[in-house]
C-alpha cells in the first residue's frame, strides 16, 4: 500500500498515521486492540464474545507478515491486512482501536488502499459485520457498492470501470 506514511483529510481532525509490518512479538497488543474495536459487533452478531476462543483462533490464525500495524505518533491506533488476487485487491481486515476512531485514519488508509488499487486496474473488495453499520456507511460514501450478503455479512466492491 502507498503511502507508508499519510495524513487524514478532515483538516478539523488532522491525524499524521503510518503502516509499518506487524511483528509476532505484538500478537497479545494486537488481540487485544481486536477485542476493543470488534467485541461489541461479534456480541451482536453472534450473542456473545467468548474471550477464550477469541484469544485462541486470534493466536492460531495470527501471522506478521498478512498484516501492518497503523501508527499514530508511535502508538498502534490499528491494524489492516488485504489479499492482492489475479482478480481484485480484497481487505481481509482493518480494525482501528476506539480511541482513534471518528478521526479520519479508517478512512486514509481505505482510500489509500483503494489508490493502490486503482493504480493496478483491480476493484478493491471487503466484507463488513451488518452489526457494524457505521463502518458499511463509511465504505458506502467512499463508493462501495454491495455485490454480496451472507447471513452475518455484506460485501462491498469499489470498481474503477
Amino acid at each position: 500500500m502507498t503511502p507508508e506514511f499519510g495524513m487524514t483529510e478532515n483538516p478539523r481532525v488532522a491525524v499524521r498515521w503510518r503502516l509499518r509490518d506487524a511483528t509476532e512479538e505484538e500478537r497479545g497488543v494486537l488481540f487485544a486492540l481486536h477485542r476493543s474495536a470488534m467485541r461489541s459487533y461479534v456480541e451482536a452478531t453472534w450473542g456473545l464474545w467468548d474471550d477464550s476462543w477469541q484469544a485462541d483462533h486470534f493466536f492460531e490464525t495470527f501471522s506478521a507478515a498478512r498484516w501492518c500495524v497503523i501508527e499514530v505518533n508511535r502508538a498502534i491506533a490499528g491494524m489492516v491486512s488485504w489479499e492482492e488476487t489475479p482478480d481484485e485487491i480484497f481487505l481481509a481486515s482493518i480494525e482501528i482501536h476506539p480511541e482513534f476512531q471518528r478521526r479520519g485514519i479508517g478512512t486514509a488508509v481505505v482510500q489509500s488502499l483503494a489508490e493502490d488499487a486503482r493504480a493496478v486496474g483491480k476493484p478493491l473488495t471487503l466484507r463488513v459485520l451488518h452489526a457494524n453499520e457505521r463502518a458499511r456507511r463509511l465504505y458506502e460514501r467512499l463508493g462501495f457498492e454491495p455485490v454480496q450478503d451472507t447471513e452475518t455479512h455484506a460485501y462491498l466492491r469499489l470498481s474503477y470501470e
